[in-house]
């Protein structure tokens, strides 16, 4: 079992992103795998339930072209961060501890 104390929930917040990903789909059901989605959601990753993938508005980037939108998201199959124009439907997109159980 994993121990948390201060200091690895201090730790967690000074974790990139690729860690933080690591942990999720390393860690499923636990503490740990709570944390990175928390951290992940603080940071403003979105979990897409239809495409099973996390998701976040694109730095820097036109926020809409009609109805699409250039998204960051994580690509877990060549573990790296990839954009591209997505139609996203926000009532399939989990903001909350829930996102653990999608896998």
């Amino acid at each position: 079992p994993v121990r948390l104390n201060g200091s690895t929930v201090d730790r967690i917040k000074k974790y990139g992103d690729d860690l933080l990903f690591w942990l999720y789909y390393n860690n499923i059901g636990t503490t740990i795998q709570l944390m990175a989605i928390q951290e992940l959601q603080n940071r403003g990753w979105m979990y897409y339930i239809p495409e099973k993938i996390w998701i976040s508005k694109a730095v820097g980037k036109d926020p809409a072209k009609g109805p699409y939108s250039v998204y960051c998201w994580f690509d877990v199959t060549n573990w790296k961060k990839s954009e591209r124009e997505m139609n996203i439907d926000l009532d399939k997109v989990e903001y909350s501890e829930q996102s653990k159980y999608r896998l």
